[in-house]
């Protein structure tokens, strides 16, 4: 390694972990400006910077803990979880775990960080093609059993045990959230129009989109759905594609349609 590089080593390292004795040497110190005190403004700098990001991240994170908890938080996140990459937005990767391995006591905050992320994943999602009905309006009916989609990129669906979502509403609209309670509500996030939406699910919806999100074809979402409503199982179904379709939830058929 070249004195360059090694020194841009040492630098990075003090700023990181705030440990300034191997870097002090290349410090000017004075009485005005001692070498600790201009370590600190660029370890503090650092750190401000991935906070300020953080908090765009996770406003409502944010408002749920009050300014003096989240920051105690962040910051023993970063120490915890170094950035590793260059683009900002994904230096919150691990919040969720984290929250979940340092506040334990209160697990609504690392599954409303779940919310917040997936949320910023549905937003970034790469582009894709978004199937409509007047696509499917095309295929004979006789061959839609054999039908399986792919899902959109930017759909997702999480197993929420708390009431996230009323508590991220009331956290919006800067009113008093909800008091935490275990309700066991899975939702469902995608992209239209450039924004990210977001409903809950009943939990046959739910287990239907991970059907088909698994490569089940038509007729097998038909054959899960007639174990409870019987006949009315195919006009459920036909519902639920309508649905996704027009959130723009799936992107394209995947399989071959028979000859």
């Amino acid at each position: 390694m070249s004195k360059l590089a090694q020194l841009q080593a040492d630098f990075q390292s003090c700023i990181m972990t705030e440990n300034s004795e191997i870097f002090k040497q290349h410090i000017v110190d004075d009485a005005k400006v001692g070498a600790d005190k201009r370590i600190s403004i660029y370890a503090d700098s650092y750190r401000l910077r991935i906070i300020e990001a953080l908090a765009t991240t996770y406003p409502k994170l944010q408002a749920l803990l009050g300014a003096a908890l989240f920051d105690a938080t962040v910051r023993q996140y970063i120490d915890q979880y170094p950035s590793n990459y260059r683009n900002m937005r994904w230096v919150g990767d691990q919040m969720a775990q984290h929250l979940t391995n340092t506040i334990p006591q209160h697990p609504v905050a690392a599954e409303l960080a779940t919310f917040e992320w997936s949320l910023g994943l549905a937003f970034d999602a790469e582009d894709a093609p978004v199937l409509t009905i007047q696509d499917l309006a095309a295929i004979p009916p006789e061959t839609w059993g054999e039908l399986c989609f792919e899902i959109h990129p930017a759909m997702q669906l999480l197993e929420l045990e708390w009431n996230v979502i009323p508590i991220w509403q009331a956290l919006d609209a800067e009113t008093q959230p909800a008091v935490p309670i275990q309700n066991n509500e899975p939702c469902l996030i995608w992209r239209s129009d450039l924004n990210s939406h977001y409903r809950s699910l009943d939990q046959q919806e739910f287990q239907a989109i991970q059907l088909i999100k698994a490569g089940g074809n038509f007729g097998a979402l038909c054959e899960y759905l007639y174990i409870t409503l019987a006949d009315d199982a195919t006009q459920q179904a036909a519902q639920y594609l309508a649905g996704w379709l027009e959130a723009g939830m799936i992107s394209k058929i995947k399989a071959e349609l028979p000859a």
